[in-house]
This record gives structure tokens, sequence and C-alpha cells, in this order.
């Protein structure tokens, strides 16, 4: 009977097993001994039966040395019939051993369709059996592997023969190949099969061998092609055996027939597309300089899916690369170079946001290339340019890739004189002084000529046109006037002398690099928004970016440094990698504590000390509260990554990495009490009083030196002294361990009290004096006993009529003035103190109640304090005894105080006016009572000061008023209110700030106010539109607080547009329309936008021409943010409402205009 091998492959199943009867031992005895005899009695047929009968016993067997007997037994066959074919050449019997090729070929197809189940069985038992059987698997599984790659090298070394002397027909050897073919395909779909490198290579090489010497290009790449889209991991292999096939066997047919093939997929979806982008990039990577020569082929992916697309910009970048490495290429292919970058830089603008992102990293991968020969001087400015232009683009991703090309470029530039760094005013200066020079050189007239030819090139030079432009060096700049080269005159540099042509080079120098620098300003500018970013990765990227522009020390880059500062309030979930804080600490890390590896022990310990204690220079109070908790945050450590084993080991142990170890913290103590620059005392008691929020024994051992060196009188420096005393209060954590030991602070106090009694003009006192008080209250169990008696003292000093005082008038104005300060400190702490005692008085009876048993709680109802008594009696002594009880030192000031304020043309001086109504709104927050009376002195205060300082501490004590008690505050807001058209900005500010902290926390609400508000999106000022932008956002995240005031809102608008105020701000049409567009965006509901239209559509029946014009364009712009156009029924009601409404609008504007 006639063997069919394509009938006998397409009816084969894994599932046939061996005849019942079937005996491995017997069968395998025969079939071996036969065959080992000659492997020709393939053809009779009870070996032929035996064998196959061996191959369906596979499945059946656990056993790793039958597998390998019947495997082994079938692959030496094929060799000793490869032998034969060898020893006979073109004298074999063609037709006897044609039929043995086709049953063998026959046998190794089934028999892989086998041992690929094998392999996948073996992967499907991975992690599910105990740790002791690991070993065992690891040992199948290579055997698995062996086995296989047997198999390929056997039909590789079949492959290698001339089989055309035995398959002589063309049907014959394609029917041959193709279960060749199908073989290999079942090898390559099934992913455990070519994890081993081995196995791999032989598939590649029996692939090409096919492709190749029997002429199969079509078949090979029909299922190269096929196997594309449903296999993910066959990308990159698939890649291997195109390129293979044009390197090693010089095939060039099967590369194009399958990027043909490719290219020419209609209906291509994600998968696919993204399969077709893995194996484009990876055979771009795999041909090197080959790759020009299938250039062409590659260009049809350019108009395919946007994924496709964007991979074939990568592949441009690594053809550039292969170029881009050997002068000969370079000058072979150099317009095709020119070329390829043009297209990746005119995709840049591709609508689609992965094709611009691959794009980017595309040239970052041509730019970062070491080996280039590329002359990048063009293309730096150029990319620099489109870098900075992108990030401001949409798409994160995006900006992500300019922020990466902008590294690149950095790392990558050449103004290598300045030992890399790019300082703008190193290189500045030299241009300003090489233009000196050439200009004193043959009366101008080089200068002249090379000025014109810079100027030709606009973009780049109104990159520095104004620094050139300032009035300091604008001369320097200029034209020389008359001196003008004769037409013969050649300015070259032959022509001229060697040492004018240096200048000349190294000025073009310079000013490229001022160009280069002016442009990379530009990005640091944009790229500190990203900081603010709500998109974490954004802000990782940007915190990478300041990270490379300060280890080239460009000084736009510090400006950022400072403000990623504050990202160390981050918070949220680490996902996908941006950990914000994590990458913040590092990059603080790697800018500021990373000394060099070759310097001493010592000398690191300095340098970590001394770049803390400059964190701290020009740093605003929020820059060091930042600050601070990074600080706390690197003092903590990081944990040392380990492997999942080690970690999983009973002996494990984390291990940290520190950079503020306890030598830098004795660096910080010596510069504390060391240094002569006060600066430097300063930056140290910051840094060492931040440390100890995460260990206040560091500074509860030092007490002593913070008494002698920090709190002196004598030369004292109030900031330093200020620092100290926040240092002494961090001594006391906020969780009390239960082995803690209060220090001994009788001396502290005692010099706290001089501190506080020091008779001083000196501005910076005030400030000390809080920290004293706020320190006072934290160590002092007597703070109330101390603080009167300091403020009995300072009265003593101000009223005493003892002439050896000797205070001038002047000198007792300022002791009012800090009397003032001190009394209105004093009131506050008080307050505060009293609520911290109610607190823990709540607290302690809460624990107490949560330990006592049933008959406890009896008898505290018959006797103990109950928790309304105490508070109470706290309500009573801040309502009717610390400003009015007989014995309350605060009250006896109120007088004076009031006498002061009220009466500003008498007591004239700036500070004591300042102090009197500070302590006049600190004294409004601690009695209800004391408020009530004096709301209306100090409403007049707030309105009436001409002093701008005054007014904004005002408002700012009106906003804790508003806390405190705001029922009393409630009815006078439109006071606080007013000041939002104060005619000092920074009143306006302060009062925008304390307006936007209220209503947000629900202190005060907006009952017709927002019309202000909603003015100030629009005001001059670009710090009054942001905060109110800032306001809005917020406030809609309120329930419909936008939505409910809108209407309100709108009225006010049209108040300030008809009946416009003098002493207010200008508003036009054109900023009403700026703010509606800017705030019913908020408005998102479906059913309150329809709302809304309805009642503007009422109101255009019953308003004036004015205000029609802007209902209309309010209607107009709701309409134009609803989906109706969308809706699948566009027949509703509500399109028709809206269709009739826009209907009415545009015909009578169109009645108006004729």
């Amino acid at each position: 009977m006639e063997f069919l091998l394509d009938t006998a492959v397409s009816e084969f199943s894994t599932d046939t097993r061996p005849d019942e009867d079937f005996s491995y031992a017997s069968c395998f005895n025969t079939v071996s001994d036969t065959l080992a005899a000659s492997p020709l009695n393939i053809v009779n047929e009870d070996i032929l039966e035996n064998t196959k009968q061996l191959i369906h016993y596979i499945p059946e067997t656990k056993d790793m040395r039958k597998l390998t007997a019947i495997y082994f037994t079938l692959t030496k066959s094929i060799q000793a019939e490869i032998e034969i074919i060898d020893a006979e050449g073109f004298n074999i019997n063609a037709s006897e051993h044609k039929q043995v090729l086709y049953y063998y070929i026959y046998l190794i197809f089934i028999s892989v369709q086998h041992l690929i189940i094998l392999f996948e069985s073996e992967e499907k038992r991975k992690g599910k059996t105990p740790n002791t059987e690991h070993e065992a698997e690891k040992r199948r599984l290579s055997g698995l592997n062996t086995i296989l790659a047997s198999t390929l090298s056997t039909l590789c070394d079949l492959l290698s023969r001339q089989l055309s002397t035995i398959l002589q027909g063309e049907q014959e050897l394609v029917e041959f190949c193709d279960v060749v073919l199908k073989s290999a395909y079942s090898i390559m779909m099934s992913k455990e099969t070519i994890k081993e490198k081995t196995n791999k290579s032989l598939l590649i090489k029996l692939l090409c061998i096919v492709a190749k010497s029997h002429q199969q290009n079509n078949q090979v790449s029909h299922r190269l092609t096929m196997a594309l889209p449903f296999s993910e991991h066959l990308a990159e292999p698939i890649a291997e055996i195109v390129s293979t096939s044009v390197e090693t066997y010089d095939n060039r047919n099967l590369l194009q027939d399958v990027l043909v093939s490719l290219s020419s997929i209609q209906d291509v979806g994600p998968n696919l597309a993204k399969n077709i982008s893995i194996f484009l990039i990876k055979l771009s990577e795999l041909l090197g300089s080959d790759i020009i020569s299938f250039i062409e082929l590659f260009k049809p992916f350019q108009d395919s899916t946007q994924t496709i697309r964007a991979s074939t910009m990568i592949c441009y970048g690594n053809c550039v690369n292969a170029l881009s490495t050997s002068q000969e290429l370079m000058e072979e292919h150099g317009e095709a170079i020119s070329s390829l970058i043009e297209t990746l830089e005119t995709y840049l603008l591709d609508t689609y946001q992965i094709v611009r992102q691959r794009c980017f990293q595309a040239l970052e991968l041509i730019h970062s290339n070491d080996k280039s020969l590329i002359n990048f001087k063009e293309y730096r400015y150029r990319w620099t340019i489109f870098s900075i232009r992108h990030l401001e683009e949409k798409s994160s991703f995006v900006r992500k890739a300019a922020v990466c090309l902008l590294k690149c470029i950095i790392k990558n530039h050449p103004y290598t004189v300045d030992d890399g760094k790019l300082s703008w005013s190193f290189y500045w200066n030299s241009y300003i002084d090489c233009t000196k020079l050439i200009k004193k050189f043959d009366n101008g007239v080089t200068y002249n000529v090379i000025r014109k030819e810079e100027l030709n090139d606009q973009e780049l030079s109104a990159v520095i046109e104004d620094a050139e432009n300032q009035h300091e060096v604008k001369d320097v700049f200029e034209i020389v006037v008359g001196a003008i080269p004769e037409p013969e005159s050649d300015i070259s540099a032959g022509n001229l002398p060697r040492e004018v042509v240096e200048i000349v080079l190294k000025r073009s120098f310079c000013r490229d690099a001022c160009i280069f620098i002016r442009l990379l300003d530009k990005s640091f500018e944009i790229a500190s928004t990203l900081l603010n970013s709500k998109i974490k990765s954004d802000a990782v990227s940007a915190i990478e970016y300041f990270v490379v522009g300060d280890a080239y020390d460009i000084a736009s880059a510090k400006v950022g440094i400072k403000q990623m500062l504050h990202l160390i309030w981050k918070n949220g979930s680490n996902e996908d990698g941006n950990k914000i804080v994590e990458k913040l600490t590092d990059a603080y890390i790697t800018m500021f504590l990373t000394p060099y590896e070759q310097e001493s022990q010592a000398n690191k310990i300095i340098y970590v000390a001394t770049s803390l204690i400059k964190l701290t220079y020009n740093c605003s109070m929020a820059d060091l509260i930042s600050l601070e908790k990074l600080i706390v945050e690197i003092y903590k450590g990081k944990l040392v990554e380990v492997s999942r084993r080690e970690k999983e080991d009973d002996h494990y142990v984390p291990r940290y990495t520190y950079w503020i170890t306890p030598q830098v913290v004795d660096a910080l103590w010596n510069s504390f009490i060391n240094s002569k620059y006060v600066k430097e005392k300063r930056g140290a008691i910051i840094v060492l009083s931040m440390i100890t929020l995460a260990d206040y024994r560091i500074m509860q051992r030092k007490i002593e030196w913070l008494l002698n060196y920090g709190l002196k009188t004598y030369n004292i420096n109030y900031q330093v002294t200020s620092f100290t005393c926040i240092a002494l209060r961090r001594t006391i954590p906020k969780k009390i361990p239960a082995d803690y030991v209060y220090p001994d602070f009788k001396a502290v106090i005692g010099q706290l009290k001089k501190i506080l009694l020091l008779n001083t003009s000196d501005g910076d006192w005030f400030n000390l004096a809080e920290e004293a008080l706020n320190t006072l209250y934290e160590i002092d169990p007597n703070a109330d006993e101390s603080a009167t008696e300091v403020l009995k003292l300072k009265a003593l000093e101000i009223f005493s009529d003892n002439e050896q005082n000797g205070n001038s008038p002047k000198s007792k104005t300022v002791s009012l003035s800090q009397l003032f300060f001190l009394l209105g400190h004093v009131g506050l702490k008080t307050i505060i103190y009293l609520e911290k005692c109610e607190a823990d008085f709540k607290r302690k009876k809460q624990d107490n109640e949560n330990k006592k048993n049933e008959q406890d709680m009896e008898l505290d109802m018959i006797g103990g304090t109950n928790e309304d008594e105490f508070t109470d009696a706290v309500q009573n002594i801040k309502e009717k005894e610390l400003l009015y009880g007989p014995n309350s030192i605060l009250a006896k000031f109120i007088p004076i105080l009031t006498e002061t304020i009220t009466k500003p043309k008498k007591y004239k001086n700036e500070l004591l006016q300042r102090q009197a109504t500070l302590c006049f709104a600190k004294f409004m927050c601690i009695s209800p009572r004391f408020c009530e009376s004096h709301l209306g002195l100090y409403l007049s205060l707030m309105e009436k000061s001409r002093d701008s300082i005054v007014r904004s501490n005002l408002v700012l004590g009106l906003g804790d008023v508003a806390v405190c008690f705001t029922n009393i505050i409630d009815e006078n807001r439109s006071a606080l209110y007013s000041l939002l058209q104060d005619r000092d900005l920074t009143v306006q500010r302060t009062c925008l700030m304390t307006v936007t902290f209220l209503i947000l926390a629900g202190q005060i609400k907006v009952k017709g106010q927002l019309s202000q508000l909603a003015k100030l999106l629009v005001h001059e000022d670009k710090g009054l539109r942001e905060m109110s932008k800032l306001f809005f956002q917020e406030l809609a995240t309120k329930d419909n607080a936008i939505y409910n005031g809108f209407i309100e809102m709108l009225s006010g608008l049209n108040q300030h547009l008809n009946d416009p105020s003098p002493t207010e701000e200008p508003f036009s049409i054109e900023k009403f329309k700026e703010v509606i567009k800017f705030v019913l965006p908020f408005i998102n509901k479906d059913k309150q936008r329809n709302q809304l239209i309805k009642k503007l559509n009422d109101r255009l029946k019953l308003c004036s021409e004015e205000e029609w014009i802007r209902y209309a364009f309010c209607i107009k712009e709701l309409i134009r943010r609803d989906d109706t156009g969308s809706k699948k029924d566009a027949d509703s009601e509500k399109s028709k409402f809206y269709k009739e409404v826009l209907d009415t609008i545009s015909k009578i504007e169109e009645s108006d205009k004729h």
C-alpha cells in the first residue's frame, strides 16, 4: 500500500495510544535492532508500525531513559540514512530512499508533537511540586531539551544534503519540506521549546536551510508570517531567523518576502501590530549596516497603524546608528542618514502620541551612540528646540520622552572647556571678551562680516538677543560703523593671522554654548511646571532632569531643584514605579550627599555636613518645612535591596544605608559651636533641629551646648537663637516614651526670660520672641507664671518713673511695641495651653474608663469631675477671666491697647501700630465677649488703616476669628470680601488666601460674593489669577457649589459691567467671557446644565440688550459642552429644546447685524 505523506500527517492525532497488547521492551528491542542493522528497514510495515507504537507510547511513560532511547533510536537511524546518502551520492536509488525519507520525516513529525506536549506539561508543573522535587524537574527538563536539540540537529544534517537527487519531482521536495516546516512551526509555537538557546539556534538554522538550500522561501515566509499574529514570544526569534538568513546564508529573498507579506496585511489588529513592531525593531538591531539595503521595504510601514509606524521610527534610529559608526559608511550613505533623521523630525508632529514618543526615543538612540561620527552641532539646537516644544504637549508619554532626549543632549554636549559645566557666566564672559578682541583687529572689518553672518540665522540669534541687548553690553555687539570690507578682500581663516583665527573660533564656540545654555534655561523653566503635574511620571521625569541640570551646573536648574523640594508632601500609591518621594530623596542624596569615592573618610563626613548646611541657605519658611520632612526621610536611611531568597531566609536581618551618620551629626555640632560664620551656625542648628524630629536624643544630650552657644544674649544673632529655641522644644518628643526622663530646663527658662526682656529695635526680635514663648510653654510646667513675670518686668521697664532706666521716648516706644507683641502671644499661647489641658483630660479620662469596672464607674458618677464640667471651666476662663478677670494681667493692658489703635495720629510710630493691631487681633480670638464688643472697631481698622501690613494682618486675624467664632463673623463677611478689591496687591492676595481657606474649610458660606472671586480670574496679577483658579478648582469638588452659586455670580458680574466702580479694576465683556469659559466646565452634570440653560433662557425675555448678549453667550457655552450631538436619539425633548433655543438666539443675532 502506497504511503501518502500529506494524508498521514493530516490524520495524525496526539490522542493516539499504543495497542493493548503493546510491550515496550519487546517492541523497542525489535525496532532498535532492526534499524541498527539498516535504516532502510523502516520500509518494512511491521517495523514502521512498531516504531509508531513506540512514539505513541511516549505520553504514557515518565521514565526519561525510555523517552531518550526512543528518540535517539529514531535520530540515529536518520543519521545512518544520511551516511548512506553521502556515500552513494548521485548513484543512489531514488525511489527506495524517497520512501525511507518520507517515513522518517513522518515519524519525526509525530514524535515532535508529543515532545511539545511534554514540554508544556513540565511548565504547568512548575511551582506546584514540593521543593524536594525541584532538582528532578530540572533534570527532566534538561533531558527534554537534549532530545529536542538532537532532533533539530539531525534534521539540519539531513536538510543540508542535496535531497533533490532523491526527491526528484518539484512537488515531492515541496511536500517533504512542508512536513519539516510543520514540525518547525509546532516547535516555534510553543514558548517552552525555544527557551533553550541551543534549541532556538538549531531551529533558526533549520528554517534558513529549508529556505536557502531547497528554494522554499515562500513556504518559510508564509509560515513565519502566519505565526506572528498568535505568538508574541515569536516576534524576536522570527527577526533572528530572517537576519541569519541574510547574514549567514546570503538569502535576502526571505527577508523581502516576510516584509512584503507583513506590509500587505490589510486588517492589522492590536496584537498583530504589537508583534510586528517587536519584530521590526529586533530586525533593525540585528541587521546592522545591512539594513540600509532593505530600508525601502520598511517605508510602507510608515503608513500602517500607529503602533507599527511608531516602531518604524525606532528602526530608522537603529539604521542611522549602524551607518554612523564608520567613516566609509557615512560617506556612502550620508544622504540616506540625513533623510532618515528628517523623517524622524517630521513624524514628531504625528497625530498619535505613541509615534511622537518613539520619534524622540529614536533621536535619543542616535544621540547617545558613543561611536557615532555624526556632527550633532546642527541637530543639537534643532532637537533641543523640538524637545522644549513638546514639554508642553498633551501626552505625558511624549513629555517624558522629550525630557529623556534633553538629558541625553546635555550629557553628550561638546562644551568641555569648564570641566564640562554649562555655566552661563563662564561662556558669556568669554564670548564678550573674544568679541572685544576681534573688534580691535582691522578696525572691525572682520567682526562685521562675522556678525552679519550670525544675524542671518534669526532663530538662533533670537535666543540670546535679550542678553546681547542689555544696557551693559549692548555696545560690545554692535556693528562697527564705517568698517566696510573692500570688494576684493576675502575674510577667511586662510587670510587671517593665526591668533585671530583662534579668537574667532573660540568666540564661535562660546556663542554656541551661550545659545545652547539659553535654550536649556527655557527647558528648565517649563520642566518646573511639570513638578506640579497631577501625572506622577511628569514629576519623576522633571526630578531626573533637574538632577542632570545640577550635575552640569546649569544655573536655571537651581530654581527647580528648590521647587521640587515640596514634592516631599506628595502622597498616594507608588504604582508603575512612579515613587515620587523615593525619587526625590534619591535625587537630593545624589546631588548633595554623595561625596567622591576617592576622598578620605573625614572629608566625606565634612562634605555631607557642609552640604546639609548649605541646603538651608536662602530658604523661605515653606522651603525649610519641606526640607525638614526630606531630611527626616533621609535620616531614616534606605533599605538595602536583596534577593527574594535572602528575604525568605530565617536569619535575614534588614540592612539600611545611612547618609546622615553619627559622625555627620558630630560635624554639624562642631559647625554650630566653632564656626565663625553666622550663616553656617544658623544652617547647622536648623539641620540639627530637623534631625531631632527623628531622634530627640540628638538634642537632649546637648542642652548645655544649646544654652551656652545658642541662647547667649551677648552678641546675639536672632536667627540662630530662634532656631535654637525650636531645637529645644524638640527635646520633648510628641509621643513620650515610657523611659523618657525630662531634662532640667531651669537654666534654659531663665535665659529665655532674658531674651524676652531684651530692649531692641531689631525687627528680628519679634520672630525670636515668638519662638522663645512657644518654647517656654512647651518646656516650663509653670509657663503661665513665667510669662506673667516677663510681662510685669516689661511693663515696669516702660512705665517706671525711675530715671536710672534711662529710657528715651523712642526706646519706650520700642519697648511698648514689644510689650504689645508679648501680650498678644501670651494670650494665644494660654488659649492653646488650656485647649491642650482639655484634650489631655478627655484622653486620660477615656483611658481610665477603658480600664475601670462597673463599680468604679458608678463611684465616678457620684464624686468624679465629668467632662462637661471641665469644658465649662475652661470656657469660663477664656471668656470671663483672661481678658476680664480682676487678677488678669492681660486685662490691665486693654485700655492702653485700645487707646493706641484708636488714635493712630497721636501714636504715629509704625512699629507700635502694627504690633498693637496684631495684639488686638489675637485678643479677638480669646474671648467671644471681647470679640463681639470690639468687632466694630476691628472692622473699622481693617477698612481704614493706611498701612497695608496692618490691613493684611487684620485680614489674617479675621480669618482666625472666623474659625473661633463663626456665628459672629458670618454676619460681617462682606467686610472681609471687600478687601479683595483693596488698593494694595499684598492685601488682596492675603484676603483671597484667607477667604479661600475659610470657604473650603466650611467656616463661611459663599452668599453673593462669588462674582468678586470670579473677577480675580482675569486680574492683571498672575499670582492672584492662579490663586483664584485654584479656589474654583477646589470649590468644584464641593457638592454642587458652583452650580448653586452660578446665577448669583452671573448677576454680580452683570452689575460690575452695568455699573462699574471707579475704584476697581475695569471689567470688560472680554474678561466676562473668559471668566464664564473657565467656570462653566465645572458644571458637568447633564441635569444641572439643562436646568441652568432653562433659567438663562427665561432671563433672555426680561433683560436688557447688553445682558441678553451675556446670557446668550452662557447658553451657547453650556450647550456646546453638552453631548447631545453624540446622542443616539437626536429627537429627544432635550435636543429639541436646545435646538429651539439656539435657533432663537441665532435669529436675533442675525437681525441685529442687519
